[in-house]
């Protein structure tokens, strides 16, 4: 063949290839509205590593999902770490697992509020985030899986099946260690230089954050009325831990749950309904979306529940190891975390209202405070960031990461011990006495 047949032939197919990519851009693109030229470019960035790879090069989609899975055999390393374009994949999953959506991830780009080492390390991002929240509507989606007739069959009942006889040791606190004076708690100021951590892509003035409308806001709890009192859940239930055992859900962030539960109960004197429901087994994409029926459900059973506690462990850089000490033992950290339904670059984010919003702050607050007077140096600052979470159903509503994926079990297990007396000194409205 001559050389400029085979120049014509080479253009061609260059030009089938972009026209191939141009059509998929398109249809990732269509009733998508964001950044304009910017976010363009970006999602021709997303359909050559996503759908145009998996379509045209199954191969290399493969050696991304191998890396995506965290594993580290050969085959990962060879595909996954010697090729830059899985370096760019690597960062973008990154930034998504801890921003939540692509849009949140491109944000943080476009701001350059810092690097990837900054974001997995000094930000104290969660992993937990919901892709449903920008790229769909999370209450659309969550109706298709109501049709699922399999799909409520994870959960327990008020006992939990799963094994928590983990002796820990525990020393509880018997009063205060620390003492704010009221004057700084309702100060905006100090709260948030104090309390929280703000991700970079929502705010939380004083017309969202007001700490003398949180301090007064009622979040006990009347035991005396019928149970279950609270309801402790999973959206992430396949997360585990440094030691956990593969296939043992009594070492994984279930399994804290049944000794959470266990506690509150038999130590306190609530009646706790614990759901094992799974909705993250095959993604995590949708998880949010997955379990918003099986609350419903349950919520409908049980209005009369007053307390929902989605209860997850955090994603940190390996080098990070969640603890603290006390009376000398070694527990993991925790975190309360919220979700403001605010986003910097829209503002309020309407089909994701959450009419409880103030009830949700008013309880983490009341739970940092009390953490920090009682147990200090346990709990982290509480987290927020510009989603939902599946918040909005009741005003008592938390969202806790029970340290992370770098801590053992043990660790995870003793801390147990100190958030439920935290939990219940707020519940009881001890902290005010």
């Amino acid at each position: 063949m001559k050389t400029g047949s085979t120049t014509r032939l080479s253009v061609i197919i260059v030009s089938i290839f972009f026209l191939f990519l141009g059509v998929a851009v398109w249809i990732e693109n269509v009733n998508y509205e964001k950044y304009e030229s910017d976010d363009f470019w970006y999602r021709i960035k997303y359909s050559l590593s996503t759908s145009v790879f998996y379509d045209f090069f199954p191969v290399l989609g493969y050696a991304g999902e191998e890396m995506w899975s965290g594993d580290e055999s050969a085959v990962c390393k060879l595909f996954c770490y010697e090729i830059p374009l899985f370096d760019y994949l690597a960062e973008r999953k990154s930034l998504v697992e801890g921003y939540g959506d692509e849009e949140s991830a491109f944000v943080f780009v476009l701001q350059e509020n810092g690097s990837k080492e900054d974001v997995q390390t000094d930000s104290e991002l969660p992993v937990t985030q919901e892709f449903y929240d920008e790229m769909m509507n999370e209450n659309y989606h969550a109706a298709i899986f109501t049709e699922d007739s399999d799909f409520f069959t994870g959960g327990s009942g008020f006992i939990s099946e799963i094994s928590t006889a983990w002796i820990t040791e525990f020393v509880k606190a018997t009063g205060k260690t620390v003492e704010y004076d009221e004057s700084k708690l309702k100060d905006y100021e100090f709260v948030m230089e104090n309390f929280y951590t703000v991700d970079a892509c929502t705010s939380a003035g004083p017309d969202i954050l007001n700490p003398a409308v949180l301090l007064s806001y009622d979040v006990t709890v009347d035991k005396s009325a019928p149970g279950p009192h609270i309801l402790i859940y999973h959206t992430h239930s396949q997360e585990a831990f440094a030691d956990s055992v593969q296939g043992d859900k009594s070492t994984t962030i279930v399994g804290a749950g049944a000794k959470l539960s266990e506690l509150l109960r038999e130590e306190y004197g609530y009646e706790v309904y614990h759901h094992t429901g799974e909705y993250d087994v095959d993604t995590r994409d949708d998880a949010y979306a997955r379990s918003a029926p099986a609350l419903e459900e349950i919520l409908a059973q049980y209005p009369q529940i007053q307390v929902i506690i989605d209860l997850h462990r955090d994603g940190v850089a390996e080098s990070r190891h969640l603890v603290a000490q006390w009376e000398g033992k070694t527990v993991a950290q925790f975190m309360f975390f919220n979700g403001l339904s605010y986003l910097n670059t829209k503002g309020s984010i309407e089909y994701l209202n959450n009419p409880n919003l103030t009830g949700n702050l008013a309880l983490s607050y009341h739970a940092t405070v009390a953490a920090n007077e009682y147990y200090p140096g346990l709990a982290r600052r509480t987290y927020l960031n510009g989603y939902r979470y599946n918040m909005h159903y009741r005003d008592k509503t938390m969202l806790i990461e029970l340290g992370a994926q770098t801590n053992t079990v043990d660790e995870i297990m003793s801390a147990c011990e100190p958030l439920a007396h935290i939990l219940d000194i707020v519940f009881s409205g001890e902290e005010n006495e």
